[in-house]
């Protein structure tokens, strides 16, 4: 069945409703949970740890069977809608049974799952690739009723969903575990730290990519989710969510950790970038905490921030929220701390943080403090062995950018964002810098020695070659995303691809709007690059049948003729970069992160080595390649006359190409560059 957006609308403003054939209205059953989880609630000979109180619910089966867009429907139709209500639940998260869902999740025609809070209109937006990294759940929805969505394109293919069980919050939560007589906790607003749903608290800290230490016996797996601007709980003391733009799915590769008791037990891991804005929670928040390399001196002011739970006479609506206490240093064996700072359940992984160094030292673990003022909870020192060793050998989205930087072929858009090199001969990743979104495409102009980078809002910022990052502004004159970037220095053109339908178009780079080239030419490109050296505009197109496959795109008309096939296997190759250096191609294979050399006679791949990265269904390549006459201006491949005036034409109009030194201004310093290198010549 096929609803208009009026039929949605109408069926949202109803949604107190009862059972019908497109909801599911579920009476929550009363439960004997005591909301202390398998690892207890915290007391203060144990750990402090309190999962978010909660009950698996089976509800009557949500399938929408096998459905396809209708052709003649129009672009993005809803082709299933579904309520999932569970009578007086504070919170629902939705478990997908069987998720299919058509089309390249880099392109704006793949299907998509649209997840409403009838509450508060928080919504979530799930692709194939990020349910697979949310492990086949949602995020945290506040209230007991969420509208499910199943949004879908013509010509895509067809798509199910199944929904069977939904986590239901209860009203209930855990005790407290403090020092002396009061809970002197503060609220607090300190985006370094997020709530963790296993019911503990993690923190971001400046190892390569900007992720997270919290308690080992905190369990942390894939799926777990890390929630920033978290709100008041409820009066009596029910969680409440932050919006899903403010939710991250944890990276189950990535987790490394000791569960050995007090001084050995912490947690490190990655998440992955949050499923709507497509942000890391760095990127989102521009605050982490800068790990110390000394444990403080006894008596020096700590400070705990995180999760705990709250008991009377603290009002229920700050449980599981963040507050924050100082309080002395006590102790310190090995790498075993103890602070006279109070804690309850929730608090586990909390940072240990000095505020003498202001530097964090270590993660809040276990219990201890009683009323006397010797008394103390513990926790593991920064200079745990273990940790040391994690921390060094990272893994999963923790790893990816590790590799050593250098040559000239670039890569933008990891799974954590990063900007950075990878090495033509053994095909490992390295970092350099980073881009705020999902990048789509990437080209290299050597007119003025930047790249451009477009992400999927279709931003467009230019990046040096050391990963300084400045923002041009946002593309316009087409709704589609533009799923690749390619430049011709001589004619000073900007090239990109609508992919879903194959439309070329190009940039201009003065006022941005962006122009078709011909008609759509199909396929699914998803990496474009410029040959600087026969002046052949290059594709790289993913297709169903056959694999993936180089084309040769005509720059006036669009089409594409196509080269030849990779190789078997190779089905997900989303950038493709020319490097005149060696007059050669590469790609990366997305299904096992591999860097391929592609011939550019026959479309051949060869493999060149792992890039040690992880890499999806966006991002972007491009060679940093040399102009063989930084005064040739005009690209007649010598330096003369018409050089100079070419360029005072467009030094005199204010125009990009005037730029010569990237600056991303128009100035006098472009006019010494510029005449510097026309009185060496070429």
């Amino acid at each position: 069945m096929i609803l208009t957006r009026t039929q949605v609308a109408a069926l949202i403003a109803s949604a107190g409703l009862a059972a019908s054939a497109l909801g599911q209205t579920v009476k929550k059953p009363n439960s004997g949970l005591d909301g202390t989880g398998g690892m207890g609630a915290g007391d203060d000979s144990g750990f402090s740890i309190s999962p978010p109180p909660s009950e698996e619910v089976k509800i009557d089966p949500i399938d929408s069977g096998l459905i396809a867009a209708d052709p003649a429907g129009g672009e993005q139709q809803t082709v299933f809608f579904a309520v999932v209500h569970v009578t007086d639940a504070p919170w629902l998260r939705l478990k997908f049974d069987l998720t299919q869902l058509s089309g390249d999740p880099a392109n704006d025609n793949a299907a998509r799952v649209k997840l409403t809070s009838v509450l508060d209109g928080g919504v979530q937006w799930l692709t194939a690739e990020s349910i697979e990294q949310w492990v086949n759940t949602s995020a945290y929805f506040n209230g007991d009723t969420v509208l499910v969505e199943l949004i879908a394109s013509p010509g895509t293919g067809d798509n199910r969903l199944v929904i069977t069980t939904v986590t239901a919050g209860l009203n209930k939560f855990g005790d407290r575990t403090i020092c002396g007589s009061a809970d002197d906790r503060q609220l607090s607003f300190d985006d370094r730290q997020g709530r963790h749903s296993v019911g503990c608290t993690s923190w971001l800290i400046n190892d390569g990519n900007s992720m997270f230490l919290t308690a080992g016996h905190c369990g942390t797996s894939g799926g777990n989710v890390m929630s920033f601007k978290v709100p008041l709980s409820n009066p009596n003391g029910s969680l409440v969510n932050p919006g899903p733009e403010h939710q991250y799915s944890t990276d189950g590769a990535s987790v490394q950790f000791h569960n050995n008791g007090v001084g050995d037990d912490y947690g490190y891991f990655g998440v992955n970038v949050n499923s709507n804005t497509g942000l890391t929670p760095y990127q989102a928040y521009g605050m982490r905490y800068v790990l110390a390399t000394t444990l403080p001196n006894v008596n020096q002011t700590t400070r705990i921030t995180g999760y705990g739970t709250t008991s009377s006479p603290v009002s229920p609506t700050w449980n599981q929220v963040q507050k924050t206490h100082t309080g002395p240093f006590k102790f310190k064996s090995g790498s075993s701390i103890g602070y006279h700072v109070d804690t309850t359940g929730g608090n586990s992984g909390s940072p240990v943080f000095d505020e003498t160094q202001q530097k964090a030292v270590g993660v809040h673990t276990h219990g201890g403090c009683g009323s006397s003022s010797s008394s103390y909870n513990n926790g593991t020192g920064i200079n745990n062995s273990g940790l040391i060793a994690a921390l060094a050998n990272p893994l999963g989205i923790c790893k990816t950018g590790k590799g050593v930087a250098g040559g000239d072929l670039f890569v933008s858009g990891d799974a954590a964002n990063n900007f950075g090199t990878a090495s033509r001969t053994t095909g490992a990743f390295a970092k350099l810098g980073d881009v705020p979104g999902v990048t789509q495409g990437m080209a290299w102009d050597w007119n003025r020695n930047l790249f451009y980078i477009i992400d999927n809002t279709k931003k467009l910022y230019t990046m040096t070659t050391g990963g300084s990052r400045m923002l041009v502004g946002t593309v316009t004159g087409t709704g589609s995303t533009l799923n690749c970037l390619a430049f011709d220095p001589v004619s000073r053109t900007l090239f990109a691809v609508a992919a879903s339908g194959g439309q070329l178009f190009k940039i201009d780079r003065d006022t941005l709007v962006a122009s078709a080239i011909g008609s759509p030419s199909g396929g699914n490109l998803g990496g474009l690059d410029y040959d600087t050296t026969t002046g052949t505009l290059y594709g790289i197109s993913d297709v169903t049948i056959g694999g993936t496959r180089l084309v040769s795109i005509n720059t006036t008309t669009g089409a594409q003729t196509a080269i030849g096939t990779l190789g078997a296997g190779i089905t997900d190759c989303n950038a493709l970069a020319y490097c005149s250096a060696g007059d050669e191609l590469f790609t990366i294979n997305s299904s096992n992160e591999q860097l391929l050399k592609v011939s550019k006679s026959t479309g051949v791949a060869t493999v060149v080595g792992s890039t040690a990265g992880l890499f999806g269904a966006s991002f972007g390549m491009a060679g940093a390649n040399i102009k063989a006459c930084p005064a040739d201006f005009d690209g007649s491949g010598f330096s003369d006359i018409e050089d100079f005036s070419a360029f005072v034409l467009m030094f005199e109009s204010g125009l990009i190409d005037g730029d010569v030194d990237g600056s991303g201004f128009v100035d006098l310093e472009d006019y010494q560059t510029f005449m510097e290198a026309f009185e060496l010549g070429c």
